[in-house]
């Protein structure tokens, strides 16, 4: 066992080819151990010789799922990840998944003797879709219950998502306002009853401003909640709320960089998220609108950027900054490998709008529909369930331009926002 966790930390079984490539010398030696190992221990475990590479094969596709982790270094939760991937996969028999989930657990059970494998299949993990590598197992068309369900307003919290499912609001969206609706739901069980709801609304605005000591961008945000969820999802007029408490609303200046700090700020982003980075300043794009642009809304031949769904709902179109050309083609071929990769695999699809996959199924797995800006792994979509590879997460990003800004001795609040003030100001 001590020898097998030594060569697995080497790769898992590539292909001849992708073995002569990846490191010439002692590597492909380690590879052949693990193999020879595992195809041992398929034996002892009575595994015809004819199936082998069938169990390879699953193997090896469970590397590619998770490129960036080492075998050892993976969890249960990575392993139960991909056979709830695999489930989502329609085009795969039971007699597949079963073959596949006894793969693994030859190779975790066996060959590596990892504690957590004892219990097989290992239980899954549920995220919440915030994690930094941005996981997400659904298990049905509602995310999991909101906890202001269990007590009373349950039937709210569902009405409330389905009006917002029907309007076609953004995920993002849908948890803010489940957060506000959910809590002033709660915060009014305490209340007089038959108190008039203008009241209501006007007291726990105020309270958020004094005793929570929110921001006025908050507090507007848990206003746009709760008017929604009355007017749309109740039919209950809120009445006239124009006399509560404001938070304060401090009014504050853009922070802009200069252009050797932009350029000392671009020299020490990491390769991952330099070309993002770098549109945001050379194309003026918010963060978001950055991480969903898509295969199709670059022209390199007109030198220019459609944003789809801007802010308001409104396309725009931006400039293709000249600096990143190259490196954005060469970018988009590392990209298609990627998505090529997929297809092989049986997966290949990118997130996508239900009413547009509806009307064209096979759009998500279409070389212009994919993200610009993948995710290095496959997530599982919390709506459809189906296993799709999203885009770079924003923390992603956000965390990368703060370290860089303090890596470049910029003494300002740098954040991926002040990029664009950056760009407008340079522009003009």
């Amino acid at each position: 066992h001590h020898i097998c966790y030594h060569y697995v930390r080497g790769g898992v079984f590539p292909s001849n080819g992708q073995r002569m490539k990846k490191r010439a010398g002692g590597l492909s030696g380690r590879m052949m151990a693990l193999r020879r190992a595992f195809d041992k221990s398929l034996r002892l475990s009575g595994v015809p010789d004819e199936k082998l590479k069938w169990h390879r094969l699953w193997v090896r596709r469970f590397y590619h799922f998770l490129p960036e982790k080492p075998l050892p270094l993976r969890k249960a939760s990575d392993v139960r990840f991909f056979l709830d991937t695999l489930n989502s996969n329609g085009k795969l028999t039971p007699y597949q998944r079963d073959q596949a989930s006894e793969a693994l657990r030859i190779l975790y059970q066996v060959v590596l003797a990892c504690p957590w494998a004892r219990e097989w299949p290992p239980r899954l993990v549920v995220s919440d879709g915030n994690t930094r590598n941005h996981r997400v197992v659904a298990h049905g068309p509602s995310p999991p219950p909101h906890p202001h369900e269990g007590t009373g307003a349950g039937g709210h919290i569902e009405r409330l998502r389905k009006e917002l499912r029907v309007r076609h609001y953004a995920l993002r969206t849908e948890k803010v306002y489940v957060h506000w609706v959910g809590r002033f739901l709660a915060w009014r069980r305490d209340r007089p009853r038959g108190e008039e709801t203008a009241v209501a609304v006007r007291s726990f605005l105020e309270d958020l401003a004094i005793r929570g000591k929110v921001a006025a961008a908050t507090q507007r945000q848990a206003l746009n909640a709760i008017a929604f969820h009355l007017h749309k999802v109740e039919g209950i007029p809120m009445g006239d709320i124009r006399d509560f408490t404001y938070a304060r609303s401090p009014r504050h200046l853009p922070v802009v960089l200069s252009r050797p700090e932009m350029e000392g700020l671009l020299a020490v982003l990491p390769p991952s998220c330099l070309l993002p980075g770098g549109l945001l300043y050379g194309s003026g794009l918010r963060l978001m609108e950055a991480l969903r642009l898509r295969v199709k809304d670059v022209d390199f031949d007109r030198s220019q950027i459609t944003v789809r769904d801007g802010k308001g709902k409104k396309d725009r179109v931006t400039v293709l900054p000249e600096r990143y050309r190259v490196p954005l083609e060469e970018h988009l071929g590392d990209v298609r490998d990627v998505h090529r990769r997929d297809l092989d695999l049986g997966f290949g699809s990118a997130t996508f709008w239900p009413g547009l996959e509806r009307k064209c199924p096979r759009a998500p797995r279409e070389w212009p529909r994919q993200f610009v800006f993948p995710s290095s792994r496959l997530t599982v979509d919390p709506i459809t369930r189906t296993a799709r590879r999203h885009h770079l997460h924003h923390t992603a990003l956000q965390r990368a331009v703060k370290e860089a800004a303090a890596r470049a001795g910029i003494a300002k609040r740098v954040t991926c926002h002040t990029l664009r003030h950056t760009f407008a100001t340079h522009l003009l």
